[in-house]
């Protein structure tokens, strides 16, 4: 191994320290385009699979598909008496059998009272600093959202809420996450 470090020859050292180094350069340029063209003919390396999802980049976490996003309507109590404030949540459910997200923040959530054909109450109508939030569902995984109070009070002026009719009566809790609206109502009571 000596002679690589000290050739010998009739010309000066340095002429043939200068060759190796332009032959190592030339060897090292075929081989990285040798290994460019086989990367090109065969796959491999960062070339972009066709297969891949539609908008999803390799390594990301695609977006859920809606038609297999379920919501449903939560209440902390099926009844309430005269003074306590419900407080509404969602379940999310990802029914597919991948992982993938969701746009879940309170700019994606609402949260409907109806009474008969009445809307009482849209949470989106006095809704303020909604924020969006990205949320990772496992495969089949249910998430429930954080709990929103109602006032019991209507929608229909946000300054000074008109007062939910009581005395027993029987409202119906809807709620949307986007374009996905919950296929069945929470029922409850006002007392």
């Amino acid at each position: 191994m000596s002679w690589i470090l000290e050739p010998r020859g009739p010309l000066p050292a340095n002429v043939y320290h200068v060759r190796r180094l332009i032959t190592v350069a030339i060897l090292g340029g075929v081989l990285v385009g040798l290994g460019g063209i086989a990367s090109a003919l065969f796959g491999g390396g960062n070339s972009t699979n066709p297969a891949a999802t539609p908008g999803s980049t390799s390594g990301a976490i695609p977006e859920c598909d809606p038609s297999q996003i379920n919501i449903f309507a939560v209440t902390d109590h099926a009844s309430y008496g005269e003074g306590e404030k419900p407080k509404f949540s969602m379940t999310i459910t990802n029914n597919s059998d991948a992982v993938c997200t969701v746009q879940a923040g309170t700019d994606k959530q609402k949260y409907v009272v109806t009474s008969g054909s009445d809307t009482i109450w849209d949470s989106t109508v006095c809704q303020k600093d909604p924020a969006p939030f990205v949320q990772e569902f496992q495969a089949k995984e249910s998430i429930t959202t954080n709990p929103l109070e109602w006032g019991v009070a209507r929608s229909d002026n946000c300054d000074n809420g008109t007062p939910a009719v009581g005395g027993g009566a029987s409202y119906q809790l809807t709620v949307h996450l986007g374009d996905i609206v919950s296929a069945e109502t929470a029922q409850f009571l006002l007392y």
